[in-house]
């Protein structure tokens, strides 16, 4: 645009040729080109328009034939917008103005068009030279759409966090039946207008929600809502809202009035925005005269020129507050850099190094962190500037740089929040999804996808939904739907249910919880909600019901085994302190085996886990040798086989191998898979005393040779050879 503008033919414009143009329109265009940030200039009763390069985007396709055109060749709705503007300020009457958020459709690079948010202020530029003493309007435009989509993302990431919530924080809205004269409005919407939002749900009437208007604003209001009433369509104002403290708040209030057949006003409905603190920022604008560096000033921006050839160095007060100096700033390049954060010296360095170089493209724009003179306080700042050269030396280096601290901890914020939520989501295993009513598309989360076992972003309806349920689980869920859609009883939507995966087949429990939203008339629109994978509680629950009735089989199968070991042990043969010890013995033994089974949850026990308590109690592992392969048992082969051996160790102890010193007893074990899998064990007991055949079988022979064989569903005989006792047993491994 520097090119473009020196050889624009201005002599054929109002403003004349270049050299007749006052100082002060000449400092502005140098001013003007020097800027890397989006700039225009509009001069003299006419107001034509003088930009640079950075403004040419939000010209899109009017670029370049825009340069030097009047204000008058503009449309008739651009003229309608901002004429008004433009002649407060030429006449001096205003000070200047601010747009916040101004949509503007910009073209980016590669010709893509599309909408971007800007913050535009419109200020006087003095001129010695005109009437009025105002020679034009300096505009300055701060693009804002990152930031204005960092915190829509915000916004966005925190309602997630507040599904059960009807409205966004600091916006109301409203509905109002003009024939019943009943309004309807959200809980912010009645709060702004001091009525009780428990009434003002079920609708109250209009002259209910007047008082709260401001008494200077309350007429105007009122014109404007008539003026819809008579012609429908849209509408909006800004008034002031009286608090219940006193305190006031500015909203904007926009919405359309909908007319009946008969063209007859039917309902008007809308919402209010809280503008207060863009109110109070207008008012601190319009308070004073802005000049070029105030312009900038307002924008947050602080402006510097640096000439290296002479080490002239210019800050405004702006940029001097930003970095907490005194005017006129720092004496040269070293004093700056001490500002800068040491982690960002050498890409601030880095960066003004490739800007002055002669063969780049002169321009600069980083973002880097500093440490404020004034109270050590850490803040982010981003600068764009423009290298000028002669002779393939800088000559001059300008540009401008502003406070972005907000803005990093808002997209820090937000990073965090997104962060926290994906891990919650995670641990948790929780799917969202969000059901529009009229068209029956479900939206879901990908945790949801993976629980229906459906490949992600496979379209999905409620049909298929249903489709997903087990069976048996389908008319429940209709219920709870069905409820919770019913305008007269509006439950919420609690219900847990079986699904198959579409793809993989597999059976899940999911808990759903979710909420329906419903029109004026009481029909449901949307519906929203979670859904947890409940499958490993419900698998516990189950297993948990298991093991109650196993311990209740257990139980009383324990007391009959207790009563069966009393009878046999305190019969008349026998003297009560010998019964006793027998007694206890046994009941030890059936608690070893017990001891055994409970540390595996019941589900059963290693063969070797047994027998190793058996070595423990009664000499250990040089009294015994083992051999065997691993064996698993259930818990009735378990229970059963350590009883015996009990019985076997507790005789050897008292008349076998284990009663002498060098007394051993050797237990070998094998399994038979060829068909039901079959389990042999050799007792064997060997230097012990000669053995002789009892005249008659004690209990523990009768428990072994009886009770263990109809346990196992096998055999079991006692040999009392001369050498050692033996024994052989047979069981079923699963019985």
């Amino acid at each position: 645009m520097v090119e473009r503008v020196r050889a624009f033919d201005w002599a054929r414009t109002p403003l004349g040729a270049r050299e007749g143009w006052s100082l002060s329109l000449k400092l502005s265009v140098d001013m003007l080109m020097a800027t890397n940030f989006p700039m225009a200039l509009r001069w003299g009763p006419e107001l034509i328009l003088i930009y640079n390069d950075a403004y040419t985007p939000s010209l899109r396709e009017r670029h370049p034939d825009a340069l030097g055109r009047a204000f008058t060749q503009h449309s008739d709705a651009f003229r309608a917008t901002l004429m008004a503007i433009h002649q407060d300020i030429l006449s001096g009457e205003s000070g200047g103005y601010a747009l916040e958020r101004m949509p503007l459709h910009v073209q980016r690079e590669g010709g893509e068009s599309r909408l971007a948010h800007f913050a535009v202020s419109y200020s006087p530029v003095p001129d010695e030279t005109a009437p009025t003493g105002v020679g034009g309007v300096l505009i300055s435009a701060v693009e804002i759409t990152a930031a204005v989509e960092t915190e829509k993302a915000l916004r966005d990431t925190q309602d997630r966090y507040n599904r059960a919530l009807d409205a966004a924080g600091g916006v109301g809205a409203w509905e109002w039946d003009i024939k019943a004269n009943k309004v309807y409005c959200d809980a912010q919407y009645a709060m702004l207008h001091q009525v009780d939002p428990a009434f003002a749900s079920v609708g109250l009437p209009a002259q209910r929600f007047t008082p709260a208007v401001h008494d200077e604003d309350r007429d105007r209001v009122a014109a404007v809502a008539l003026a819809a009433m008579k012609t429908g369509g849209d509408f909006s104002d800004e008034f002031r809202l009286v608090q219940a403290d006193g305190s006031i708040r500015w909203v904007v209030a926009s919405g359309h009035c909908f007319l009946d057949a008969e063209g007859k006003a039917d309902r008007n409905a809308g919402v209010v925005f809280d503008i207060t603190e863009r109110k109070a920022m207008e008012a601190e604008l319009l308070e004073a005269r802005l000049d070029r560096d105030l312009a900038m000033e307002a924008a947050g921006m602080g402006r510097w020129d640096h000439n290296p050839s002479s080490g002239q160095r210019y800050w405004d007060k702006r940029s001097c507050e930003m970095f907490g100096v005194a005017e006129p700033g720092p004496r040269d390049f070293e004093s700056f850099l001490a500002l800068v954060h040491p982690d960002d010296v050498e890409g601030v360095q880095a960066a003004v190094t490739a800007a002055t170089d002669a063969t780049g493209d002169g321009l600069i724009n980083v973002q880097y962190r500093i440490v404020r003179a004034s109270d050590g306080a850490l803040r982010w700042i981003e600068t764009f500037g423009r290298a000028y050269f002669e002779r393939d030396q800088c000559v001059r280096f300008v540009g401008v740089g502003w406070d972005i601290t907000d803005r990093k901890a808002s997209a820090l914020r937000l990073e965090s929040q997104e962060e926290t939520l994906r891990l919650a989501i995670e641990s948790a295993d929780v799917g969202t999804w969000d059901l529009d009513i009229k068209s029956d598309v479900l939206t879901w989360s990908d945790r949801c996808y993976a629980m229906f076992g459906i490949a992600l972003g496979t379209p999905v309806v409620r049909g298929d939904f249903y489709t997903n349920l087990h069976p048996s689980d389908r008319a429940e869920v209709r219920e709870a739907l069905r409820r919770t859609l019913d305008g007269r009883i509006r439950a919420d939507y609690d219900v847990e249910f079986r699904v198959v995966g579409r793809l993989d087949g597999i059976e899940r429990w999911l808990s759903a919880k979710g909420k329906a939203f419903f029109d004026g008339d009481g029909k449901p629109t949307r519906m929203i909600g979670t859904t947890v994978n409940v499958t490993d509680r419900k698998r516990a629950e189950l297993h948990l019901r298991l093991l109650v009735n196993e311990l209740n089989h257990r139980v009383k199968n324990s007391l009959a085994t207790i009563q069966a070991i009393a009878g046999q042990t305190f019969h008349a043969a026998r003297s009560l302190p010998a019964a006793q010890e027998a007694f206890t013995a046994r009941i030890i033994a059936l608690s070893e085996a017990h001891d055994v089974l409970t540390r595996e949850n019941w589900e059963g026990a290693d063969l070797m886990d047994v027998i190793d308590r058996l070595t423990a109690l009664h000499g250990g592992e040089g009294r015994f040798a083992l051999d065997g392969p691993p064996v698993r048992l259930s818990p009735r082969p378990a229970l059963s086989l350590s009883m015996a051996l009990h019985e076997l160790a507790t005789n050897a102890v008292k008349y076998g191998a284990l009663s002498r010193p060098g007394g051993q007893v050797t237990i070998a074990w094998s399994v038979d898979y060829s068909g039901v899998p079959r389990l042999s064990l050799r007792w064997i007991e060997r230097g012990g005393p000669p053995v002789e055949a009892p005249s008659r079988r004690g209990f523990g022979s009768r428990l072994i040779e009886r009770g263990l064989a109809a346990e196992l569903s096998g055999e079991a005989r006692i040999d009392f050879l001369p050498e050692g006792v033996e024994c052989s047993i047979t069981a079923l491994l699963d019985c």
